[in-house]
């Protein structure tokens, strides 16, 4: 009996053996195969127009009143003396006060356009961390072979390197084949109203575009685990965006003679009973698609687990969760980002509130989110409520691998970059093309730089080898709009 059993078993193992290597050899690549072509030397007028765009300081703030006009409006005229081919060729419309929208007519009315975005705005420099700057935020400096500043990554990089790139087709004469919008939001940081109000005025002229393509992924040489070639992060979706706030009130008193639970102590539980109930982590289709473009190119121990994900998915989520961005692309993800709560240190308050914020997965609705929120809270006590300011969003749609926008990204990069390796993701922030679902299905979310730093933080700064071949790479994409 003994032997039969050993036997099943062993049995039972070959099977499950070749069916996992069978996966793995039929695991194959996806890549398309170009040849590339590498971007010629940055001029120095390409190197002062960059760094003259980080000098204007057009930050956007949680409060309109610290708005500053003047910074925007130098910025337009900045980009007006910059690029005077493109101001004289190129119709412009200036949309909510300070967005731009420029129209170049293609030569073949047939053919959909497609809409090139980026933003001017920028983000505070924080106070507290000024002095931890090694450069000046708004001089441009370029030292050490990058381009150092507020704004360099995100995101002037894109906004320049389409501005460079339009001057330099339209000083050869050149027109592409399908009309080319380019959007410049002002506001994209605070939500984004000046791209909503382009998105929706499109909408009522009727434009439907073939691609937008928009910031979003970058090209990075290190942060793929198990991943030996550098790899383009194709973002075909986004995540969507929701805050609550929760609520307690308990009357207080003085600290001297506390009750047995205070409205902090309520508000404190309930914050932890949610950082305890993380949601599930799920394979949505961007993440799926993902591992189907960059499985067949990893390790064969990567490979597999990949090729088999019925058998290895534990394995997978326990590496992708070992990082924040890598935990954040597998779940909805909720953190406490304000809390408030007392005004004196001898008062026991009586309202104690605090703000979550959630980063809702493709799947993941925001009603549901919001029941599923109170379901783990569990205390009538915790009055929740969204918060009405922001950028709301649900999760965008998910634009298809196999349509032009994808394509024609995915050949782009392979003739702008040597030895390049693409793959659709899900980009976990938000981004004003978020508002473009309406205007276009394929809407690709990409910033054509080598891993910047500094993202939203100090000394945030952008390679020369970045701006090089993003210039190339819009150059490149202009010329194969058939």
């Amino acid at each position: 009996m003994i032997k039969k059993f050993l036997l099943a078993v062993i049995a039972a193992l070959g099977v499950l053996t070749a069916i996992v290597l069978f996966n793995t050899f039929r695991h194959s690549s996806v890549q398309v195969l170009t040849r590339d072509n590498p971007a010629p030397a940055l001029s120095d007028s390409a190197v002062r127009h960059f760094q003259r765009a980080i000098g204007f300081k057009t930050i956007s703030y949680g409060e309109s009143s610290l708005f500053d006009s003047t910074q925007f409006l130098g910025f337009r005229k900045f980009l007006e003396t910059a690029y005077p081919n493109m101001h004289d060729q190129l119709s412009r419309e200036v949309v909510a006060g300070y967005s731009l929208m420029y129209k170049w007519e293609g030569k073949n009315q047939s053919l959909k356009p497609i809409v090139l975005m980026a933003h001017q705005d920028v983000v505070p420099i924080e106070e507290s961390t000024k002095s931890m700057w090694t450069v000046d935020p708004f001089a441009g400096t370029v030292k050490e072979q990058f381009i150092w500043g507020r704004g360099t990554t995100d995101d002037k990089i894109n906004l320049i390197a389409i501005c460079e790139a339009v001057e330099k087709q339209l000083e050869t004469g050149f027109r592409p084949e399908r009309t080319v919008y380019l959007v410049f939001g002002h506001d994209e940081e605070v939500g984004g109203r000046g791209a909503q109000s382009i998105a929706l005025l499109m909408k009522q002229r009727g434009i439907e575009a073939e691609m937008v393509l928009d910031e979003g992924g970058i090209i990075t040489k290190e942060k793929v685990p198990g991943l030996k070639k550098p790899l383009a992060l194709l973002g075909t979706a986004e995540k969507g965006y929701l805050s609550l706030e929760l609520t307690v009130e308990i009357p207080g008193g003085h600290s001297s003679m506390p009750e047995k639970e205070t409205a902090i102590d309520v508000l404190t539980k309930a914050i932890v009973q949610l950082r305890s109930h993380p949601f599930e982590a799920e394979f949505s289709e961007p993440m799926q698609n993902f591992f189907d473009h960059i499985g067949p190119e990893m390790p064969f121990l990567q490979r597999m687990a990949m090729a088999n994900q019925w058998l290895f998915k534990p394995m997978i989520v326990n590496t992708y969760e070992k990082s924040g961005p890598g935990s954040a692309m597998m779940r909805t993800t909720m953190v406490p980002t304000i809390i408030q709560a007392g005004i004196k240190d001898n008062v026991v308050p009586t309202q104690a509130k605090c703000v979550v914020n959630f980063r809702l997965l493709p799947g993941d609705l925001s009603d549901e989110v919001v029941a599923r929120v109170k379901e783990i809270i569990g205390d009538d006590r915790v009055k929740i409520e969204r918060l009405e300011k922001g950028a709301i969003a649900e999760a965008s749609a998910v634009s298809p691998v196999d349509g032009y926008g994808y394509k024609t990204v995915d050949v782009i990069i392979k003739q702008t970059y040597p030895d390049m390796l693409t793959t659709p993701f899900l980009l976990i922030g938000a981004t004003d093309s978020r508002h473009f679902g309406e205007v276009s299905k394929n809407i690709i979310k990409f910033s054509p730089m080598i891993d910047p730093i500094g993202f939203h933080g100090i000394n945030e700064r952008v390679s020369l080898e970045s701006y090089q071949t993003a210039i190339w790479f819009y150059y490149h994409l202009f010329r194969s709009l058939n």
